[in-house]
């Protein structure tokens, strides 16, 4: 009677282990454009002499997401974040042709830890801003940017895993634009 329920609990215990499991693992989700993208007030572009002037011509590197394994950066995403985080500090004009500059991205890495309690997601990332006309290179850089997504954050893996990589990807992209603020005239 004992071995009886004994196996009994134990077969109840494996069953929620395996439930309380599946609620934390879930199902991976792409970064999202407006999490990765830079909110900052325009008046720090007051007087860069990129206002208005930079359009983002290309972004390669990135992968997709696939549902069944990790969340990922990809490129498209990852382009309209920049394109967006721009917009946002004044640094494009919406009008691609207006703009005297085309900046191009190359994502060389999104480093993921594969478990984890706190996840740290960091990315490499190079990028290059020419003159549209001279095709002179004025700008060129690789970034790193970590981000961690702690446990209080997001009890699931997964989701914990997608706020990494948008914190990761925001940081790069606020890195650059730091960079850019900075930069004297051409």
């Amino acid at each position: 009677m004992m071995r009886v329920m004994t196996s009994s609990v134990l077969a109840c215990i494996k069953a929620m282990g395996l439930l309380i499991m599946a609620g934390l693992v879930g199902c991976a989700s792409p970064a999202r454009i407006a999490e990765m993208s830079v909110q900052q007030p325009v008046a720090q572009t007051a007087t860069s002499p990129f206002q208005r002037s930079i359009a983002v011509m290309e972004v390669t590197g990135g992968r997709e997401t696939n549902p069944m394994w990790s969340s990922q950066v990809s490129s498209d995403s990852f382009q309209r974040a920049l394109e967006i985080s721009l917009q946002n500090l004044n640094l494009s004009d919406p009008v691609k042709s207006a703009n005297r500059y085309h900046l191009t991205a190359d994502i060389l890495e999104v480093s993921q830890p594969m478990l984890g309690l706190d996840i740290t997601v960091t990315t490499v990332v190079r990028y290059s801003l020419v003159n549209a006309t001279s095709r002179k290179e004025i700008f060129s850089k690789v970034i790193n940017a970590a981000y961690t997504a702690k446990m209080s954050d997001a009890l699931v893996g997964t989701e914990r895993m997608r706020l990494a990589n948008e914190g990761a990807a925001r940081a790069n992209i606020k890195l650059l634009t730091d960079e850019l603020l900075r930069q004297p005239a051409p």
